[in-house]
């Protein structure tokens, strides 16, 4: 990012991050995915996944996703008939390789589950615990990480089609699991929310008031920042939310762009790739969001006239 976008007093520079042991949920399989695929896209060049798919007899759409690493690897094997078929037949880079595809295979821990949407957040929740940063930025409602359960059931309930509403349930958990993970893994993250999502009535009045009174918790946290973008600042975004996490360990990308339409799934865009135009296009926005979004205080002050907005509703509801 251009510049900090932390207030002073959002940071604990002392706080340590709790040791990955602690994590139950995140799957483990979600950075080496990530990380193979980048290096299997960089071995094929500029030969065209049609080229790789007659050579190694596998469909475009195996081979897209094991390249994404949108998934669990299903079959290490299938790394090294990819190997086989650009002629890295043995060597250190082919070991180094193969290591990744059995790391990129391991099975999600208990309670995950694979169906619906819910895959992309779990792979963020995974994520987020090799991140160092966060940045997110939500248009609709407040952020998923820092929502109550009462708030997170009714924005399900008022979002989820009639049709998919039995994938609700593994949404709802994958979401618990982010917001689990933010707080524990000691993730500096700073989520912007637009203003109007505090007005925005999921359930009822009274929960949204327990919402907000959540969310001004959330900004007297340490290692999180809360920021409101106001509705005069323009946000041009076609999206639900955009999510960067930045790394600092050499063995994952430097950076990511997770990116949700209200689609099936969310997307993930890197630099230096394929989709690098999107990825600049997404951080750009990002970058423009984070300076210009209000800081602590000014987003406290708007946090609370929307609590009294709401308070207010209850009292005309109560009244009539």
């Amino acid at each position: 990012m251009s510049a900090d976008p932390f207030d002073s007093a959002d940071s604990n520079e002392n706080l340590e991050p709790i040791s990955r042991a602690a994590d139950q949920g995140a799957p483990e399989w979600s950075i080496p995915a990530a990380h193979l695929g980048r290096k299997l896209r960089a071995l094929r060049g500029g030969r065209t996944l049609q080229w790789l798919k007659t050579r190694t007899h596998f469909s475009a759409s195996k081979l897209s996703r094991i390249e994404n690493g949108q998934r669990r690897l299903n079959n290490p094997e299938d790394v090294a008939t990819i190997l086989n078929a650009v002629g890295l037949l043995h060597g250190p880079d082919r070991a180094a390789l193969m290591e990744l595809a059995v790391a990129a295979s391991q099975k999600n821990p208990p309670g995950f589950h694979r169906d619906s949407g819910a895959g992309a957040q779990q792979r963020l929740s995974g994520m987020v615990w090799r991140a160092v940063l966060l940045i997110a930025v939500d248009v609709n409602v407040v952020s998923g990480a820092l929502q109550t359960d009462r708030y997170m059931a009714a924005v399900t309930e008022e979002t989820v089609l009639r049709s998919r509403l039995h994938e609700a349930p593994a949404a709802i958990e994958a979401r618990k699991v982010r917001r689990r993970v933010v707080r524990e893994s000691g993730v500096r993250a700073v989520f912007c929310m637009h203003q109007s999502a505090l007005y925005r009535v999921m359930g009822s009045h009274e929960l949204m008031v327990e919402q907000l009174e959540k969310l001004l918790e959330y900004t007297e946290t340490p290692n999180i920042g809360v920021r409101i973008i106001p509705v005069e600042l323009p946000l041009a975004l076609q999206v639900m939310n955009l999510t960067l996490l930045h790394f600092d360990t050499p063995d994952a990308m430097p950076e990511l762009v997770y990116v949700e339409t209200g689609e099936r799934e969310g997307h993930y865009y890197y630099p230096g790739e394929g989709d690098a135009a999107a990825f600049e296009d997404y951080k750009e926005v990002l970058n423009t969001v984070v300076a210009r979004a209000l800081h602590r205080e000014p987003s406290r002050k708007l946090i609370r006239k929307a609590i009294a907005w709401h308070r207010a509703r209850m009292r005309g509801d109560s009244a009539g």
